[in-house]
């Protein structure tokens, strides 16, 4: 087993954080939050979006700005607003009270789906954090190009000996499960690329391996609340956490779940 090193990350880190996937606030007040109901019918499809569960203990809220997850933007406790197309969006709302303190809260919604919204977050039934990081050939990979489709994250070391037996597992579970729709990603936690190649190549592994310097492995992991490698995390079409934990833990009738 592999333990991440707490590091700080070098500038050239091509690993975006962001940020607003948790929710900031600049003060204890006020509180963003929201709720939308789901669109029936044929495109454009209309939803609805209502912010009166957003609270302020010390003031008033007096904007609601938000982002629609689509190149637009709208205002006002409730608004409507309407997609050219079904799918999953991140949605963001910004409120600001009287004394100028504001919060940001996004989370992950489907337009005909559920009504539910999917927080931002590293439990299972939270929508995974976004970030991207170049392949072993220096293409630079987003999380998030692989909505649409079932994903199992992989995070792996080749100095750890549990990957060893975990990665081939993965792999051949993807490759069963390949025509309907499961993508396998890997976040190699390397000081070097060529590490990472030469293990995959002796393991004979195929895969989306993702890798960058100063650290960036070490990064994302953070960013999921890995601790340790191996740690495989199941991400569904939607972009939300299904499983989190060792490769071995994942049975195929859990995975044909969210097929």
């Amino acid at each position: 087993m592999y333990t991440r090193r707490w590091a700080c990350c070098g500038s050239f880190l091509l690993v975006v954080l962001t940020c607003w996937a948790f929710g900031i606030s600049a003060s204890a007040a006020p509180v963003a939050s929201f709720t939308h109901s789901a669109a029936a019918g044929n495109p454009p499809l209309e939803v609805r979006f209502d912010a009166s569960s957003s609270r302020d203990a010390s003031g008033r809220i007096v904007l609601y700005q938000w982002g629609f997850g689509d190149g637009f933007s709208g205002s006002g406790a409730t608004v409507t607003h309407r997609y050219a197309a079904d799918g999953a969006y991140t949605v963001t709302l910004v409120v600001v009270n009287d004394q100028g303190a504001r919060d940001l809260r996004s989370g992950l919604i489907h337009v005909s789906g559920t009504t539910e919204v999917f927080w931002f977050g590293t439990e299972v039934g939270q929508a995974a954090p976004t970030f991207e990081m170049p392949d072993l050939d220096g293409k630079i990979v987003r999380i998030s190009d692989f909505r649409g489709r079932v994903v199992l994250l992989e995070f792996w070391a080749s100095t750890c000996g549990a990957c060893t037996s975990s990665l081939p597992r993965v792999a051949d579970l993807a490759k069963r499960y390949e025509g309907q729709g499961v993508a396998l990603v890997g976040v190699a936690v390397e000081s070097q690329r060529e590490n990472a190649r030469q293990f995959l190549g002796r393991a004979h592994v195929n895969m989306v391996c993702l890798w960058g310097p100063d650290d960036a492995g070490e990064a994302v992991m953070g960013l999921y609340g890995v601790g340790s490698v191996p740690r495989l995390v199941l991400i569904d079409r939607m972009g939300v956490i299904r499983f989190s934990g060792s490769a071995g833990a994942l049975t195929a009738q859990e995975l044909e779940r969210w097929l």
